[in-house]
C-alpha cells in the first residue's frame, strides 16, 4: 500500500454509545473519517449492486456492522469493507469496495486483512466472503469456493 494511503478501523463499540441520537451518530461519522456522502459516491461509481443506496440506510448498515475498515488517499475515501460476526463460530465479510483507480494497488487486500484481524472476526472458526464478481481476489487471500453449502436468498 502506498505511503499516501491510510486505513482506519471502526469497531461497533464506537457506534453504540448509550443515548446517541441518529443525528449525533451522523455528525460523529462525518467528523471522524467516514463521510457518508463519500461512501455513497464510492458505491455508486464502483459497484452495480449498491448503486442508489441512501445515506440513512448506509448509516444503519454501518451501525449494524461489527467492524468497518476504510482506506483513504489524502482526504478521499478509496476503499471500504465491513464484517459481522458472532465472535466464535461464523463471520461474514460484506461490501468490500475499492475505487477503480486504486484496484490492484493493495487497498482491497488491506481492507480484508484488517477485517480478518478484528477480534470478533479473527476468533470465528469459519469466515465467509460474499462476492458477485471477485472470487479470484478472495482466492488469492486464502478463501476457497464452498461447494458443500448453498446460499439461500429471501428477497423483500
Amino acid at each position: 500500500m502506498s505511503a499516501e494511503l491510510r486505513s482506519y478501523y471502526h469497531g461497533r463499540w464506537l457506534f453504540w454509545l448509550p443515548a446517541w441520537p441518529r443525528l449525533t451518530l451522523q455528525r460523529w461519522l462525518e467528523g471522524h473519517g467516514l463521510p457518508v456522502g463519500q461512501l455513497q459516491q464510492l458505491l455508486d461509481e464502483n459497484c452495480f449492486w449498491a448503486r442508489g443506496r441512501c445515506a440513512a440506510d448506509l448509516l444503519r448498515c454501518l451501525c449494524g456492522s461489527d467492524v468497518v475498515v476504510s482506506i483513504w488517499r489524502n482526504e478521499q475515501l478509496v476503499a471500504i469493507g465491513r464484517a459481522s460476526s458472532d465472535g466464535i463460530y461464523r463471520a461474514v465479510l460484506w461490501d468490500v469496495v475499492v475505487s477503480k483507480d486504486q484496484q490492484g494497488k493493495g487497498a482491497g487486500r488491506t481492507v480484508v486483512e484488517r477485517l480478518l484481524a478484528a477480534p470478533l472476526v479473527h476468533r470465528a472458526e469459519r469466515i465467509y466472503a460474499m462476492t458477485t464478481q471477485q472470487q479470484g481476489f478472495y482466492e488469492r487471500l486464502g478463501f476457497r469456493c464452498e461447494t458443500r453449502q448453498r446460499l439461500m436468498l429471501l428477497e423483500r
